[in-house]
Parts: C-alpha cells; sequence; structure tokens
C-alpha cells in the first residue's frame, strides 16, 4: 500500500514539533518506519515532528521525523525526501 494523506491529521501545535495520527488501512508499523514512506507529505511535515500509526493490525507505535530534504527555495522546487527514526512500537500484550 501507500501514504494515505487523508489519514494524517495534525493534532498538535504548529510551532514546535508537530503532532500527528495517521491511521493505515493496511502498511504495518515497520512499512510506515521506512525512508520516503511519508514523501506525500513532505509540504506538512517538518524535523522532529511525532507521527503516532495506527495500522489495522499489528502494533501501534511512534515515528519522529528525522530529516526532510524538501526545498521551496531550489528552481524548480524540490519535493522532498522524508524518512523518520525507528518506530517506537507500543506494547502488543498484556500480561496482568
Amino acid at each position: 500500500m501507500a501514504l494515505d494523506l487523508t489519514q494524517l491529521k495534525r493534532v498538535g501545535p504548529q510551532v514546535g514539533a508537530t503532532h500527528w495520527t495517521y491511521k493505515s488501512a493496511g502498511d504495518a508499523l515497520t512499512t510506515c518506519d521506512g525512508s520516503g514512506y511519508f514523501n506525500g507529505a513532505a509540504d506538512r511535515l517538518k524535523v522532529g515532528d511525532v507521527i503516532y500509526v495506527q495500522p489495522t493490525s499489528g502494533a501501534c507505535g511512534f515515528l519522529k521525523v528525522d530529516s526532510n530534504t524538501r526545498d521551496l527555495t531550489a528552481t524548480p522546487p524540490v519535493s522532498g525526501v522524508v524518512d523518520t527514526l525507528n518506530a517506537l512500537s507500543l506494547g502488543t500484550t498484556d500480561s496482568d
């Protein structure tokens, strides 16, 4: 599957690190973690933003935007490659 921009929602402030939620309808957290997965949102995401990913199945988790090479000052503008740090997975079992 690919990034579905309609499922990427801002839930935090626009200054400093912005918090986002992303509900994936077919990709696991580890797929969303891949470099370039969020390229379609390069115009929205900035370094330091945090994305809470909720896949249809499997572990949920957090991603932090590590780099975004988008450059609007270039002629023509460079669309950008978004890379996130390795996912911080939330627990999937409850032992109590």
